[in-house]
């Protein structure tokens, strides 16, 4: 494990992390800032393993209370379109690309938990960042070194307690790199929540929750979806002719986005289902009644790593 006694804040860049049940209820997210641990100890993990919600039990297991509403409801659209997708096409196997990107390293999710105790402390940052993809696969024994992927800044990061080792964690950013279908795409969770059992041997029942903006969803992420099931109807004959049924209307052998925006079984999954931004488009959940985000909830574990922190991350 490397632990290093100095304050790092790294610019959550998700990769696949995190899915899996966590029992204590996630704290509410509210617009105004939050204070950043000043001290503790730095320990490094990376993803190991990452699950995509593909079924109703798995959508709500990933599930968090992203907007902080009172009625405590969980959200998670991100989950409710991949359940649909896959009763559509059930030979779809939108695990397996993923577990062989991170795997084989090319998708690498980098941790720095900073935290005076892993047991209990009040104050305590958890990011997520994007690593290096590695020139063969990682062992994920503890032994692994990775590289940071691009530069990153204090600005954000999901800041929480621990309790008996579980950690909860809400008002954070998240810029996510995540593999669909073998596309890889790139988008930013606002309102960024984390849930996770966490000790110096790393972290299980991980949870990432947060919201897509509009734009995010219908410019990066539906596409990526589109490319995604094209590749399969160019290579796979076996799920051609159900992904063709489903959702190439006019049988021309390509899904458009216009086919897929338009389908009346993904309709209810592709509409916003959050109010995290106010009128002047800032943070700011539950203000205007405009629906502006997409809820997305995924999972993960972790195990220790180390990892070269960026010089501008270091306290002075």
């Amino acid at each position: 494990m490397n632990r290093k006694n100095i304050f790092v804040v790294v610019n959550t860049g998700l990769v696949f992390i995190l899915l899996a049940a966590c029992g204590a209820t996630a704290p509410i997210p509210t617009p105004t800032a939050v204070v950043i641990p000043s001290t503790g100890i730095q320990y490094q993990f990376v993803t190991n393993s990452l699950l995509l919600p593909a079924t109703r039990e798995e959508t709500q297991t990933f599930a968090l209370n992203i907007d902080g509403d009172p009625q405590q409801k969980l959200d998670n659209k991100f989950g409710e379109l991949f359940t649909l997708l896959m009763s559509a096409a059930p030979s779809l196997n939108l695990q397996l690309t993923l577990d062989q990107a991170v795997k084989g390293g090319q998708l690498v999710s980098l941790h720095a938990v900073q935290a005076n105790d892993l047991l209990n402390d009040s104050s305590v940052s958890w990011s997520i960042f994007q690593g290096q993809a590695t020139a063969s696969a990682p062992r994920f024994d503890g032994t692994d070194i990775f590289q940071p992927a691009f530069d990153v800044s204090r600005d954000s990061s999901i800041i929480g307690s621990l309790i008996s080792g579980h950690f909860s964690g809400a008002s954070g950013k998240a810029s996510i790199e995540i593999s669909l279908l073998g596309q890889v795409v790139n988008v930013d969770l606002i309102g960024g929540m984390l849930e996770a059992d966490v000790s110096e041997k790393g972290c299980v029942n991980g949870k990432l929750g947060g919201g897509l903006t509009v734009d995010d969803f219908q410019s990066k992420l539906l596409p990526a979806i589109v490319d995604g099931l094209n590749q399969i109807i160019q290579a796979d004959l076996t799920t051609t002719k159900i992904l063709s049924q489903v959702f190439d209307t006019n049988h021309d052998g390509t899904i458009t986005l216009q086919e897929l925006e338009g389908n009346p079984l993904l309709m209810i999954a592709i509409s916003p289902d959050l109010d995290l931004l106010d009128a002047s488009g800032a943070y700011n959940p539950r203000q205007d009644g405009v629906k502006d985000s997409y809820s997305v909830g995924l999972g993960f574990t972790c195990v220790p790593s180390s990892f070269t922190t960026p010089e501008i991350l270091l306290i002075p």
